[in-house]
């Protein structure tokens, strides 16, 4: 009996890991992806390299985010893809979940980090 209390353990965790695994790779998104959907959606503010600095954004008070800024680099992809998803009160931001696909809120992530150099990514 105990050994089949101890196989059920092994294997539940093993299967939490695994499951785990996949979605962080599932919230890692796919920045090859997320590119076409930032030059679409966000390049006008956020600009080519993601400063801000977008003919629109220089224009905006307050102004586009700067995802290079190390106060922006520092913020965790949740809280990134909640901006995203839902916008930033009393400001031009505005929430992209009735335009966009989670599947592509979580690739333009991708390839905003990508830009930016935020945590552990970058190219």
């Amino acid at each position: 009996m105990k050994r089949r209390v101890y196989l059920i353990v092994v294997v539940g965790f093993g299967v939490a890991v695994w499951l785990g695994g996949l979605l962080q790779l599932q919230a890692a998104g796919d920045p090859t992806k997320g590119r076409p959907v930032y030059e679409k959606y966000c390049l006008l503010c956020h600009g080519p390299q993601g400063r801000g600095d977008g003919p629109e954004g220089q224009l905006m008070k307050p102004p586009a985010t700067n995802f290079r800024s190390p106060e922006s680099k520092a913020k965790p992809d949740d809280v990134l893809l909640k901006a995203i998803r839902e916008g930033h009160p009393k400001t031009a931001m505005t929430e992209w979940k009735r335009e966009l696909s989670e599947e592509n809120m979580t690739n333009v992530l991708a390839y905003i980090r990508g830009l930016s150099g935020g945590p552990e990514k970058g190219f």
